[in-house]
């Protein structure tokens, strides 16, 4: 069966969320330990505002690995046991409902981005390429990326949906007095930055520059926008040259400290330093905040921004839950048929062994016509007897949903 564990931005403060994020190398390894000790397959969806482990696990175990799972991955990000409060655990049907909730926007900060689906398929393509999943959890992936389209085809919801660079830039505009006259330090130059840079010049920013620890990326955006790019070593010394830092990275340690900032406010001569940290784990260090004339804004701080747009499109969210609904009914069939699998394969076996040995008893001394006509009686008779036997077994289980009666019908015909 699936479980998950995970916690997001509606569960858990970025202080907690930046201290389980996830790389590609963190996941093979924490993936290839948990199936070390049992588990099936997993894969792990890790973005700054969200991370969560899908995996399979022994039907009859599942309740005793979400809890062994959660110790472990606790002690595996070498923190307490009481930051278990900010996460959440499923089994079976939720699971499928909250996957398909996520890849559909109906769960972002920002309802209805589509960013989300990327993460999505990237998560999928990790687990893939290092052989970390399982047959039940590309099923799962597949089905959720399928329903994540149909919501979006089928439903408006996407329509204007405000993404996290898109609040940033409100937030930016909200803060700062004339906008497009401060000088604009994007540090990182990946999708959110990207997205970042196209929503600030609709606002009529055209003084920017872009820094990364791959230059040559830097200059690709740069050039892309018609900006500068520098190169990473440069960052400290880019505080004194503008107004707005927007950081968007993977760096797992902060790159703006107290005393960077405070160096380079001495140098500004105090001139106001507005940071905008979309990055989690954060790119700047808290300390940061208390220091007079700069201000921190990290991803958590544009709640306000996206609230003001969710109103606009709440009347979608009905519909695309209905698509959702009939998404996870679909699974679940599937997926609760699959425990019938060894059933039906016992049945067919046992039916097919009796129909040989009678056949075989049958025939002695029987001509080729006689024989021909005998098997194909015989496997007519016997495929009837299966397919009213299958038929039977998926009412009474009620298409394997009820365990006791698939229990009592394996012992019937001998299945482990």
């Amino acid at each position: 069966m699936i479980g998950l564990l995970g916690l997001n931005h509606k569960s858990a403060p970025i202080e907690v969320r930046e201290r389980f994020v996830f790389c590609e190398e963190d996941i093979k390894r924490f993936v290839t330990l948990l199936r070390d000790k049992g588990i099936l397959g997993a894969i792990v969806l890790s973005t700054c505002n969200r991370t969560e482990i899908y995996f399979e696990a022994d039907d009859n175990h599942l309740s005793a690995n979400l809890d062994v799972f959660e110790e472990y991955l606790f002690s595996y990000r070498k923190t307490g046991m009481n930051v278990g409060k900010y996460f959440y655990k499923m089994k079976n049907e939720e699971v499928a409902r909250h996957l398909f909730t996520v890849v559909s926007g109906l769960d972002s900060m920002a309802l209805g981005e589509y960013q989300i689906v990327g993460q999505i398929k990237d998560a999928f393509n990790v687990s893939e390429k290092h052989k970390l999943h399982s047959s039940v959890l590309i099923r799962l992936f597949n089905t959720a990326l399928k329903t994540g389209k149909k919501v979006r085809t089928d439903t408006t919801l996407n329509e204007g949906a405000v993404s996290i660079s898109y609040a940033a830039v409100e937030l930016a505009l909200k803060k700062l007095h004339n906008l497009p006259s401060h000088p604009v330090l994007l540090v990182g130059a990946g999708q959110t930055s990207e997205l970042t840079l196209l929503h600030l010049i609709k606002k009529e920013c055209k003084l920017f520059t872009v820094i990364n620890r791959t230059y040559e990326r830097a200059c690709e955006l740069s050039k892309k926008y018609n900006c500068e790019a520098k190169e990473f070593d440069k960052l400290e010394e880019l505080l004194l040259e503008n107004d707005i830092v927007i950081t968007s990275t993977a760096s797992k340690k902060p790159l703006f400290t107290e005393s960077i900032v405070r160096n380079a406010m001495l140098a500004r001569k105090n001139r106001t330093l507005f940071f905008l940290d979309l990055s989690v784990p954060r790119n700047v260090s808290h300390e940061v905040g208390e220091i007079e004339n700069v201000y921190v804004y990290d991803i958590d701080a544009l709640n306000g921004v996206i609230e003001e747009n969710l109103e606009k499109r709440r009347g979608e969210i009905t519909q695309a839950e209905e698509i959702i609904e009939a998404a996870v009914s679909e699974f679940e069939v599937w997926h609760h048929s699959r425990t019938l699998t060894a059933t039906f394969q016992s049945i067919c076996s046992c039916f097919h062994e009796i129909q040989k040995t009678e056949l075989e008893r049958f025939m002695k001394n029987k001509d080729q016509w006689e024989c021909e006509k005998a098997t194909e009686f015989g496997t007519l008779i016997t495929n009837k007897f299966i397919a009213s036997m299958v038929q039977s077994v998926k009412s009474i289980t009620d298409n394997g949903r009820q365990q006791e009666y698939i229990s009592m019908v394996n012992k019937l015909f001998k299945i482990n």
